[in-house]
C-alpha cells in the first residue's frame, strides 16, 4: 500500500510540475522568434500585410517576427507545412480565403478546418467586376442585359481555375440566369492586356489593382464583392446591393494557429493583432492596398471561415466548378 502512495504522489507530483511548465512557457511566450508561413511569393499584397503586422508585433513582443513565404499549390503547401508545427505559437499561419475554397475546390487538400485554430482576420479583401471601357454597359443590370441578349458572346477573366474570381463570376452566372464564358489566366495583372485590347470583355481582381488602372481611362469598375461600399470607390455597389447576395463574398487575409495550441496564447496572439489593426498608421496601410481593416477576435474569424466553406462550397456544387 506504502508503494501504490509512494507511485501516486509522483504522478502527481509530475503532473503537476508538467502543468507548472506549460504555464510558465505561456505567460512567457514568444521567448524565441515568430513564423509567419505565407502561402504566396515575395513582394506581392499579402507579403506586405504579413511584414506591417509582423512589425508591429515584433515591437510589441520584443522578439523577431519573420515572414516566411512558401507559395506552391495553391496555398496547399504554406497550409500543410503550419499544420504538422509545433502547436506552442511560434509557426503561425498568414493566409487568404483560398484556405476555405480548397476545402470545397480540392479532392484531397491535405488538411482540414479542424487542423487549425483561427487567431484573426486582419482584412477583408474586396473583388472587383471590371469592364473594358467600351463595354456599352455601365451597371451590372445592363451586364446581365448585354449577356442574356447574346448567351456565351461575353466573356470574364479571373486570376485562375477554381479562384474566388472564378467561383464568384460562375455564380454571378447562374443567379442572374446568364452565360458569360470564363477564361483564366495566372494573375489579376495577366488579364488586363486582354481586357483593354477587348479580347475579353470583363475580370475580376482587387479592388486595389483595377483601382489603380481607372486613372488610364481604359477600363471601368461596375460591382464589388464586399459586405459594404468602400470609402475610396463609394460610387460602385456591392453585388448584393445590385441583388445577387449570394455571390456576394469578398476574399481576405488572416492568421491561424496550429490547433492544439494552448488557449492562453491563441488569446495573447488575437488582442494583439486585433490592436495592431486597429492602429491609424496600419489602418491607412491597409487601405492603400485596396483592402479593408478588420481584425477580429478568434471566435468571429472561425464563425466567418465556416460560413464561407459553406458559401463557397454552395456555389462550387450548384456550378460544379472542378479544378483542370
Amino acid at each position: 500500500m506504502n508503494l501504490i502512495a509512494h507511485r501516486r504522489t509522483l504522478i502527481a507530483l509530475t503532473a503537476g510540475l508538467l502543468l507548472g511548465a506549460t504555464a510558465y512557457a505561456e505567460d512567457k511566450f514568444p521567448s524565441k522568434p515568430v513564423r509567419f508561413v505565407i502561402p504566396t511569393a515575395p513582394g506581392g499584397n499579402l507579403d506586405l500585410l504579413a511584414r506591417v503586422v509582423a512589425e508591429k508585433l515584433g515591437q510589441a513582443w520584443g522578439q523577431s517576427v519573420i515572414v516566411d513565404p512558401r507559395p506552391g499549390a495553391n496555398t496547399i503547401l504554406a497550409t500543410t507545412t503550419v499544420a504538422r508545427a509545433p502547436a506552442d505559437g511560434y509557426t503561425a499561419l498568414f493566409t487568404i480565403s483560398g484556405f476555405a475554397q480548397n476545402l470545397v475546390l480540392q479532392p484531397n487538400p491535405q488538411y482540414k478546418a479542424e487542423d487549425f485554430v483561427p487567431v484573426s482576420m486582419v482584412a477583408s479583401f474586396p473583388i472587383v467586376m471590371a469592364a473594358r471601357a467600351d463595354l456599352p454597359a455601365n451597371d451590372l443590370a445592363g451586364v446581365v442585359k448585354l449577356a442574356k441578349a447574346s448567351p456565351e458572346k461575353l466573356s470574364f477573366g479571373s486570376y485562375g481555375v477554381g479562384s474566388g474570381a472564378h467561383v464568384i463570376g460562375e455564380g454571378l452566372n447562374k443567379a442572374a440566369g446568364m452565360r458569360i464564358k470564363h477564361v483564366a489566366y495566372k494573375g489579376e495583372a495577366a488579364a488586363f492586356p486582354d481586357l483593354i485590347n477587348g479580347s475579353i470583355d470583363l475580370a475580376y481582381g482587387s479592388v486595389g489593382f483595377y483601382g489603380r488602372q481607372l486613372s488610364g481611362g481604359k477600363v471601368k469598375i461596375i460591382a464589388m464583392a464586399n459586405p459594404n461600399r468602400i470609402k475610396s470607390y463609394s460610387n460602385v455597389p456591392t453585388l448584393a446591393e445590385a441583388g445577387y447576395p449570394e455571390v456576394n463574398l469578398p476574399g481576405w487575409g488572416g492568421v491561424l494557429l496550429p490547433a492544439g495550441t494552448p488557449a492562453a496564447i491563441v488569446e495573447k496572439f488575437s488582442k494583439e493583432i486585433q490592436r495592431i489593426t486597429a492602429l491609424p498608421d496600419v489602418q491607412a496601410k491597409i487601405f492603400e492596398m485596396g483592402f479593408e481593416p478588420v481584425g477580429n477576435s478568434s471566435a468571429e474569424f472561425s464563425k466567418q471561415i465556416t460560413t464561407d466553406i459553406q458559401q463557397w462550397g454552395k456555389i462550387v456544387r450548384e456550378n460544379d466548378i472542378k479544378l483542370q
